[in-house]
């Protein structure tokens, strides 16, 4: 036998080994399998004819019989695997996910939900007969990837996490790189709008993750780039509009241009991403206000749709998205021009009009075109009314048009009720509605829009959530309350507005406190529904994971944790806030529980004033109001002033107040003229409003300050002409604040203080770790300590940690904390005090506000900036002061900013004495603050206002 005869008998018999022992493993050698087995019997069987037998060498004959064995074996595992699964017709895998991808073209084609319900039970058998073989990890995605096309097109909840959970459970699984970049790249979408869907800020981690590793897979000329790409891109985008990075922004976009580019070079364009290209560029020129990426986004946009067939399914999103890139060009003032930009109405408006021209024109044809083409049902409907809105109503701003007028506000109602649109597009949808009505004189039908909308804010911050993320939410569109309020106001409803106030503010803390409402009425006459209740409430209420769990911080787990336990965890606060839900609308179809849980209305609003006055304060870009609530009506008095003038004034007064120059006599005179301003503008006409004149002799009455927006972080208690001996409200009237009345009514509804209310916790620390020491910590603890009428518990130092704090608080009806605090001003649920190991396990006010400490008293925080919010968050009060309250404390001593050491602890032993005094006298731990503050006025820091007037009562 010739040498060539022999190799090639041995190649045909190496190729039947290979191609016919491979499996899915080996992607190449699996697809021609039949191929190559084949070729190699052939090449075999050829050089086995060319030669005698007898010319044969001894290894030939073993060598082609054994690659033929081991064909043959591997064949008849495959078989042998299948007959396990009692298949008798062999891989129908395949045949189902053709089936099901014919039924996406099916639904893409006709929009019909049944053709969509069977490619999702098309790919599920398909996943389901391909366990173990190539195409495995293949259907997985194309499961993931058809459950999230039926989520887009119905907005069904159950649809995401079922494609999360699917997609989590097979990344696990073995396969070609291909496909698990194809599976990544799914499932980081499906992250991504289930991020959008909560606000989750550990889905959108996920996401970033998935498709950054799915990219890493591929080389930029494979076939899978230009989608994985592009889901990344919107992952990037979402990242943006969650952080407000514009790095995101800008990563969005290379990675859109990466995919087309990788697209052209193989010959074909995807649509999707020019479409996404054009609003890209939009929101970048919006933003940044630059008339290139706006001018360059209408361009791709018009590309686009002159090789876009009217019949193609991303028709009607090539016209929208054009649409709002004419809409911001035209919004946006021509560069180098010098025409102003129109002052918006209100504070939540994002777009301004200058003039009717022919591409507003056009934008409203287009986004006319867009809405005709989409079913009344589609959740992407509620954006196409929107942006009709707002292109309808610049039109009519420029050109006046009843038609034009009644059609923007058909258009936006529409998009604010849409039936599958996600809340966010409904709030902002609303907003417009309001805008757009409140711009018009049509009060009326704006403050329903914004009762619409405060309506869903709840909805906004799911409990699955973790706290930083609900905050995060709750906050996207400040001033809502405020903006809500001044609707009320200008219908002539003060009532109205300060219901507004109540409901739109303190979203956060009026859920909790609802879920902390007393049961003893409900358990009387209906105890079963009691019972349900409380269970609900106490597994809404337990406490979080431990830190770390789901912080929403990448690691080096960040791709396996949706198939974990916080997974779980979320679905099972889901449905407990579903049932709460259920339960609270069945006690309110109880006769005489209608208000069960609920935030005040206008009448039980005025019941809470029969001690005194609640004074709301509201200052907007429209109108600024104080809203006095009194037991015999509720009335409003105008006041003169802008959030500008606001914002001004307290940036100076805290510039007097701040460290290092609060004890500095000589730099407190821009505080005297600051306090004298707010005496002049928002105290005297909110007290001739809501007090009648006082006999000299008499007992001061009591007021409830109710400060909205930038006002909360005024001293308004120390308003008035101290300098120059004139009126000041120190003189007038003892003041307390409230975050909400909804928060005083849950302080006084609190049973009164145990037997053992004299017992008092003490927590000093006066050597933080990394902080500044308290020389004055350590004498202020043992005085209190020493004035202590009962049992007294003294943590200090090394003792005064998180745990102990926690176990101890309990057990006594007084604390006081002589320590520093930190505010967080982006996530105010971390805002700390900073104990022995406030490094390693902060004390935060996540951790004070999910206590239940009921039948407490009072609680003294003796520590810097215990009393304020970051600027964003003020209506939500998320602060120190507000979590001891909210933990059952009905009486909070809390601070504006910081104070000197050696102060704060003259101010203590002041402070302890006035209480055993008011309190003997039978009255408040207002009064006694009140005391304390006219005293250190008159003797103790006569020329320092920012030492007097830095402790603040909040309570009833």
């Amino acid at each position: 036998m010739s040498q060539w005869a022999q190799a090639l008998g041995a190649l045909g018999a190496l190729l039947m080994g290979v191609f016919g022992g491979a499996n899915w493993r080996f992607p190449f050698l699996e697809r021609y399998r039949i191929l190559g087995l084949g070729c190699g019997l052939l090449t075999w069987v050829a050089a086995e004819f060319g030669v005698p037998e007898g010319d044969r060498p001894p290894w030939y004959e073993p060598l082609g019989a054994g690659a033929m064995l081991l064909a043959g074996a591997a064949g008849l595992y495959r078989g042998h695997q299948w007959s396990r699964r009692g298949r008798e017709c062999g891989d129908d895998g395949p045949q189902h996910a053709a089936e099901g991808a014919a039924n996406l073209r099916l639904y893409f084609k006709r929009d019909s939900t049944a053709t969509l319900d069977a490619a999702v039970d098309a790919f599920r058998l398909a996943v389901r007969d391909t366990a173990g073989s190539g195409p495995h990890l293949r259907h997985h995605a194309d499961l993931v990837k058809a459950l999230r096309i039926r989520y887009e097109r119905l907005r069904n909840r159950a649809d995401l996490d079922d494609a999360v959970r699917v997609g989590g459970g097979a990344r696990s699984l073995r396969g070609p790189k291909a496909h698990r970049a194809l599976l990544l790249t799914e499932l980081g979408t499906a992250l991504r709008l289930r991020h959008e869907h909560t606000g989750a800020s550990t889905d959108l981690v996920q996401a970033r993750a998935c498709g950054r590793y799915a990219l890493a897979l591929l080389h930029d000329r494979h076939l899978y780039f230009p989608l994985c790409s592009s889901r990344l891109s919107a992952v990037l985008l979402s990242s943006y509009e969650h952080s407000g990075d514009p790095r995101d922004l800008d990563a969005a976009l290379t990675r859109t241009r990466r995919g087309i580019g990788s697209a052209a070079e193989r010959g074909y364009t995807r649509t999707a991403d020019e479409i996404r290209l054009c609003y890209l560029l939009t929101v970048r020129g919006r933003t940044a206000g630059n008339p290139h990426d706006l001018a360059e986004a209408v361009a791709q946009g018009r590309r686009t749709l002159e090789h876009l067939a009217p019949a193609d399914p991303l028709y009607p999103s090539c016209l929208h998205h054009l649409s709002v890139a004419l809409r911001a060009a035209h919004d946006l003032p021509t560069a180098g021009t010098d025409e102003p930009r129109a002052r918006p109405e209100a504070a939540h408006r994002t777009y301004r009009i200058r003039r009717v021209d022919p591409p507003l024109e056009e934008a409203e044809t287009f986004a006319r075109q867009a809405l005709l083409r989409v079913a009344d049902d589609v959740p992407e409907g509620a954006r196409y009314h929107l942006n009709h809105a707002l292109v309808l109503h610049g039109l009519h701003r420029a050109e006046p048009s009843a038609d034009r007028l009644e059609r923007a506000l058909r258009a936006a109602r529409a998009a604010a009720r849409h039936p599958t649109a996600e809340v966010p597009t409904r709030v902002r949808a609303g907003l417009v509605l309001s805008d757009i009505a409140a711009g018009q004189g049509l009060h009326a039908e704006a403050v329903e829009a914004f009762e619409d909308v405060i309506g869903l804010l709840p909805r906004l911050a799911s409990h699955e959530l973790e706290r930083a993320d609900q905050e995060q939410q709750i906050v996207r569109w400040p001033g809502i309350a405020r903006a809500a309020a001044t609707s009320a106001l200008e219908a002539g409803e003060p009532a109205r507005a300060a219901v507004l106030l109540e409901h739109g503010r303190g979203v956060l803390l009026a859920r909790t406190l609802a879920q902390r409402t007393d049961l003893g009425a409900l358990r009387a006459v209906h105890p079963r529904l009691a019972d349900e209740l409380e269970d609900v409430r106490r597994q809404l209420t337990a406490p979080p994971p431990a830190p770390g769990t789901g912080s929403g911080h990448p690691t080096s787990h960040t791709l396996e944790s949706p198939a974990r336990a916080p997974e779980l965890l979320r679905q099972a606060r889901r449905e407990q806030e579903e049932r709460w839900e259920q339960l609270l609308q069945r006690i309110h179809e109880q006769p005489g529980f209608e208000d069960f849980a609920r935030p005040p209305t206008a009448a039980r609003l005025r019941a809470q004033s029969t001690r005194g006055p609640l004074i709301y304060l509201n200052v907007t870009d429209r109108r600024s109001d104080a809203i006095a609530v009194t037991p015999d009506g509720i009335r409003s008095v105008p006041l003169h002033t802008t959030p500008e003038e606001v914002e001004e004034q307290t940036r100076v007064l805290h510039g007097c107040f701040a460290p290092g120059v609060v004890a500095d006599v000589g730099a407190q005179g821009p505080a005297y003229r600051v306090l004298g301003w707010m005496w002049d503008t928002l105290v005297a006409p909110a007290l001739d409003a809501a007090l009648p004149r006082q006999a000299a002799e008499g007992p001061l009455p009591q007021v409830w300050w109710v400060p909205t927006g930038p006002l909360a972080a005024l001293p308004l208690h120390a308003a008035g002409h101290h300098r120059e001996g004139g009126p000041a409200l120190v003189d007038r009237a003892i003041s307390s604040y409230t975050p909400t009345a909804h928060a005083l009514m849950a302080a006084r509804a609190r049973p009164g203080p145990r037997t053992d209310q004299d017992s008092r916790l003490v927590v000093a620390v006066p050597a933080p770790p990394g902080a500044r020491p308290l020389s004055s910590a350590a004498r202020e603890a043992e005085f209190v300590r020493g004035r202590a009428p009962g049992a007294t518990t003294l943590l200090a130092d090394t003792a005064a940690v998180r745990e102990r704090v926690l176990e101890e608080l309990p057990r006594h009806a007084w604390a006081h904390f002589a320590c520093h605090a930190v505010p967080d001003p982006k996530a105010p649920s971390r805002s700390r005090l900073l104990l022995h190991d406030h490094a390693g396990t902060p004390l935060t006010v996540a951790d004070v506000s999910a206590l239940d400490l009921r039948g407490s008293r009072l609680a003294y925080l003796s520590a810097c900036d215990t009393a304020v919010a970051g600027p964003r968050y003020r209506d939500e009060a998320i602060h120190l002061a507000s979590a001891f309250q909210l933990a059952g404390f009905p009486h909070v001593i809390s601070t504006l900013w910081q104070l000197p050491d050696r102060a704060a602890y003259v101010l203590a032993q002041e402070m302890y004495q006035a209480l055993e005094e008011h309190l003997a006298a039978g009255e408040g731990v207002a009064a006694a603050v009140h005391a304390v503050t006219r005293r250190a006025r008159r003797e103790m820091f006569p020329r320092l206002p920012g030492v007097w007037a830095a402790l603040v009562h909040v309570g009833p």
